[in-house]
């Protein structure tokens, strides 16, 4: 098991990196507005995933832990398999009505059509729920590897690559290669067909309520943390997307490496016992804290020099773009302090919980950037109103855990 963890991280972690190599190769050899459309339509999918995945990430793999019997395998990924079709039907409607508010409109639903009929056959889950999480994590780093290199070539020859063409190759041409590849491995290691299975007219009641509860808490989730960038994606100008683009871009680098062990760890903490998993979020997240210092004082020292990794080195750094690296700076160290909390709640609490803190915190930043863009200030409140609304957030999942344990001391 640590060994696979161990594994886990370490292809995670270089899928990541390919990930942001693409951002970076996209923000510093192609214009602001470019850029912004780009981060745009990484910011979008995001929240596709979420849709479309429709709780297999969670409920799914969790079930699948369970099981060892194929036949049984099959009848609980046929299940997940319809709701992530619900899901899909979900994304196609909104991929149309969010398209008609911005420029591109027709390309840019055919491309996140695309993508969402890609990622609807993306079995992952299923390869995490049969214990080859560490299988999935090679796949991906080979393909998002590959789709790197194509981009940087193409650059260094000069291409002119359009917008469409640098979300085709970013986004969509590695999901697709990492698609059919685990779905060859999956059946090589099932001996039957697990991905392409028929949509079923019933499903269990209990199944479908917390997959909603899970898809609920999951979508609020990833919009709260994308619903700034993706107003100011249509309205604003692509400038001030391109330049905002900046920042969430320093906060998602920080966001993939959570990503990496949220992913590789939540399995593992699906198997301890309360107790023992409790304990272990807490010392992940004072480990995590204890970075984040390190981090801030070297960002107080050289905080021109950080930006600039990302802002290419010729652009002046605008007021906009400073405001919101530095309130990401806090963002991240509220986000550390709590790092494995909601993780610990998914795991042991079911989804009533997780969804009701994720709620709160969409709540939170749609009503403060609607406010802001009221009064002109859109352009700083995207990242501002995320850091309300994680903080927040991180208060409450403390209260709960700890309220919960403390109930549980005194009935013993």
């Amino acid at each position: 098991m640590r060994l696979s963890i161990f594994k886990t991280v370490i292809f995670e972690g270089l899928t990541r990196f390919f990930t942001l190599a693409v951002v970076l190769l996209v923000s510093r050899n192609f214009s602001v507005a470019t850029y912004g459309y780009f981060t745009l339509f990484i910011t979008i999918t995001s929240i596709g995933q979420t849709v479309i995945d429709f709780g297999s990430q969670n409920f799914g793999v969790k079930e699948l832990i369970k099981l060892k019997d194929i036949t049984d395998i099959k009848t609980l990924v046929r299940t997940v398999s319809t709701f992530r079709f619900i899901g899909f039907v979900l994304w196609v409607v909104f991929s149309i009505v969010y398209s008609l508010f911005i420029e591109d409109a027709f390309s840019f639903a055919v491309l996140l059509i695309v993508w969402g009929l890609i990622y609807l056959y993306y079995c992952d889950w299923i390869l995490k729920g049969v214990g080859k999480i560490s299988s999935q994590a090679l796949i991906n780093m080979i393909t998002n590897g590959l789709g790197v290199l194509v981009l940087y070539v193409l650059i260094l020859n000069k291409s002119h690559l359009s917008t469409d063409a640098l979300i085709t190759l970013g986004k969509i041409a590695p999901l697709l290669a990492s698609g059919i590849i685990s779905i060859l491995v999956l059946r090589s290691m099932t001996k039957t067909n697990l991905v392409f299975q028929p949509v079923q007219k019933t499903w269990p009641k209990a199944h479908f309520k917390e997959t909603m509860l899970f898809t609920t808490g999951s979508f609020c989730a990833r919009a709260y943390n994308s619903i700034g960038l993706i107003l100011v994606g249509f309205l604003t100008d692509k400038v001030t997307l391109g330049l905002i683009s900046y920042a969430f871009t320093f906060y998602n680098i920080f966001s993939m490496g959570r990503s990496i062990l949220i992913t590789s760890v939540y399995p593992y903490f699906c198997k301890l016992e309360r107790h023992k998993a409790l304990k272990l979020a807490m010392y992940l997240n004072l480990f995590a804290t204890a970075c984040f210092v390190i981090f801030l004082i070297i960002y107080l020292n050289f905080s021109d020099q950080i930006i600039h990794i990302i802002v290419p080195s010729e652009n002046v750094i605008s007021e906009i773009t400073r405001f919101n690296f530095n309130v990401g700076v806090a963002l991240i160290g509220t986000v550390c302090m709590s790092f494995f909390t909601i993780t610990f709640l998914q795991a042991f609490e079911g989804g009533a919980i997780f969804n009701r803190l994720t709620i709160y915190g969409l709540i939170i930043v749609v009503v403060l950037n609607l406010l802001s863009y009221a009064f002109g200030y859109l352009a700083y409140s995207s990242i501002l109103s995320l850091l309300v609304a994680e903080l927040l957030i991180s208060i409450c999942s403390y209260y709960h855990i700890f309220k919960k344990k403390s109930i549980e001391n005194i009935s013993q």
